[in-house]
């Protein structure tokens, strides 16, 4: 009979979903506040040509790596706590905060980039 898993490691299994939560809301946050300044900065200069910034365009593309964020989250929340409930304890998988890491690190190059190019 398998005993039932200790109440502490499934509350730090949602402790750390709801931290990934947090994260992928900032950057979808974050993302939402770029595209809508660029969006409000081209109503007020409508004189020039069409099409989005690369600003909007790194904004947009932080609100879907929040998204995507969230998702990869909830998957690996699920994973983990099913091997905990089957009572094989180990460590979770290291890919998803060093790639969200890296592609944050990237997104705020990129736009350091574009405002110092303006």
């Amino acid at each position: 009979m398998i005993e039932p898993p200790d109440p502490r490691v499934l509350q730090a299994n949602e402790r750390t979903l709801l931290a990934w939560i947090r994260t992928g809301l900032a950057a979808m946050a974050f993302g939402f506040v770029l595209e809508r300044s660029e969006a409000i900065q081209g109503l007020v200069a409508q004189h020039r040509g069409g099409g989005r910034s690369a600003i909007a365009l790194l904004g947009v593309a932080l609100v879907v790596l929040g998204a995507v964020a969230n998702v990869v989250a909830t998957v690996d929340f699920l994973r983990v706590r099913r091997a905990i409930v089957r009572g094989e304890i180990g460590a979770p998988a290291a890919v998803g905060g060093p790639a969200l890491a890296a592609v944050v690190s990237i997104a705020g190059l990129a736009l350091a980039a574009l405002l110092i190019a303006r």
